[in-house]
């Protein structure tokens, strides 16, 4: 086939219309799971849901008539495959396949492409649309496999376990653990929730759209033109001064102030709690949590805040740092994912054998967050350093970077060439720069999953959307180049 992508998520979407769009019908999409939709087919635990606007949390192409300011799980789901089924992808997708090896052949120009079932896919471009929520970091605490009860990675949520009247642990305070807590709260005996370290929170402002909201999101004009000005908005304050992530700057200093009057409010009749959901780290050097409702349940009388991370568990429950044991039936780990390691769950090979995780050795790069050097014909949406921007969300982000994707393909159609590869210099000076603005951000500051444990930034990019599109659409043709069959020129 010509183009093999792997992921079925909002990215592998994104190429697969963009594909169709440009004519090129042959090619398939290869995912692991049962369906599409990627974290939102795998994240089913209670309360999930979306943390920036629903406006901006969707295609260009294709707006949505959403239900509330921020969707839910299974309304972007519906989203997801309501595009899919326009776009007459269905037939494009092959489910129940997890890829192993994707390996690149030197004398025929083409991937081949290996599952875990045995079986071989050959294309000409390979592109990973794997995201980076994709593998969990489960937890291994000494003595959890003596544990009797039920426990469960957020992502991998039991619907056969019953929380109701259950003493549950939730371990962890970031994204995930803010929608679980409030949702188990009112069912379950008891939850304690263990932090090891306090995030910053801000509230969310969620609702469902009233009558007259619902109206105007009803008309896909109203629909494109609201989504407009939110997202020229935020990116006018992105070009009118330093960013909150860039720390010590202006609007870092005040978006630290309005999440500690946040606490204060909150916690105003409880000192004990106000101290210990202070975080002593710059403003956004973690992943905010955007919540209503998680302050409000630590306050609940059935659940009580640890503010020590588990040191091991027991066959009863789970034991602090401080030597404390709390007695559970459920142990609920809501300790992320482990974003640094991009891709790894299979294998890449590119030429005279090198592998991508030995490329990596020292942390994840790519030219534009899009190409390796000496991995031809392959591509990655939302890959290395394109984390970042709240003007726009992985939808915009996928939809430019498969247009890159795209033009490569015409361009080796236009010129001959049998692949594209990347200059060693232009991947190597863009990630040069990209590290330089880093080091100014709260992100270089604090501990959180955007770095590998090098020290390197991974995850993030520092800077506007308007920055972002400028240095995809000139990073093609100034960073690559082609390569026809037997010649390395």
């Amino acid at each position: 086939m010509r183009v093999l992508v792997i992921g079925a998520g909002i990215s592998g979407i994104a190429m697969g219309v963009r594909l169709k769009r440009a004519g090129i019908d042959d090619f398939r999409i290869l995912d692991e799971t049962d369906g599409l939709g990627g974290t939102w087919r795998i994240n089913t635990y209670p309360g999930a849901a979306v943390d920036i606007a629903s406006l901006i949390f969707q295609f260009g192409f294709r707006t949505h008539p959403w239900q509330r300011t921020h969707a839910r799980r299974q309304e972007v789901l519906d989203y997801l495959e309501q595009v899919a089924e326009e776009a007459d992808l269905e037939r494009h997708f092959v489910f129940g396949t997890r890829v192993t090896e994707a390996r690149w052949d030197e004398d025929e120009h083409r991937w081949s492409v290996t599952t875990a079932a045995g079986e071989i896919y050959r294309a000409e471009v390979l592109v990973s649309a794997v995201g980076l929520l994709s593998n969990p970091n489960l937890a291994a605490w000494p003595g959890l496999d003596t544990f009797g009860g039920a426990v469960m990675h957020t992502q991998q949520w039991r619907h056969d376990v019953d929380l109701a009247d259950a003493r549950v642990a939730v371990v962890g305070v970031g994204s995930s653990s803010a929608q679980v807590v409030p949702a188990i709260a009112p069912v379950a005996r008891s939850v304690n929730v263990f932090q090891r370290e306090p995030g910053w929170v801000l509230p969310k402002g969620e609702r469902t759209y009233d009558a007259a909201e619902l109206r105007r999101t009803s008309r896909a004009w109203h629909r494109r033109l609201d989504r407009s000005v939110q997202i020229i908005r935020k990116e006018w304050r992105n070009l009118s001064g330093r960013p909150s992530y860039v720390a010590g700057s202006r609007r870092n200093r005040a978006m630290d102030q309005m999440a500690r009057d946040y606490i204060g409010a909150t916690f105003a009749d409880r000192p004990d709690l106000r101290e210990a959901v202070t975080p002593t780290y710059p403003f956004e050097g973690k992943r905010v949590v955007f919540s209503d409702d998680f302050y409000p349940a630590l306050k609940r009388d059935n659940v009580r805040l640890v503010p020590r991370p588990v040191a091991s568990a027991t066959p009863t429950g789970l034991v602090d740092v401080d030597g404390e044991h709390h007695e559970v039936d459920v142990i609920v780990t809501a300790t992320g994912f482990t974003a640094a390691e991009l891709l790894a769950g299979y294998d890449v090979i590119g030429r005279r054998g090198r592998r991508l995780r030995d490329t990596w050795a020292d942390g994840a790069f790519a030219h534009v967050g899009v190409t390796v050097p000496g991995y031809p014909n392959f591509y990655m949406l939302f890959g290395p350093n394109t984390s970042g921007s709240g003007a726009v969300s992985i939808y915009w982000k996928s939809e430019q970077q498969a247009a890159w994707v795209v033009a490569d393909l015409r361009r080796m159609q236009r010129r001959g060439f049998s692949a594209i590869d990347t200059h060693e210099l232009a991947c190597t000076a863009y990630n040069a720069w990209l590290q330089r603005r880093l080091r100014r951000t709260a992100w270089a500051r604090s501990s959180n999953y955007f770095k590998h444990p090098s020290g390197r930034i991974v995850t993030q990019f520092d800077g506007s959307i308007t920055l972002q599109w400028l240095l995809l659409k000139l990073g093609r043709p100034l960073g690559t180049y082609g390569l026809r069959r037997g010649t390395d020129a």
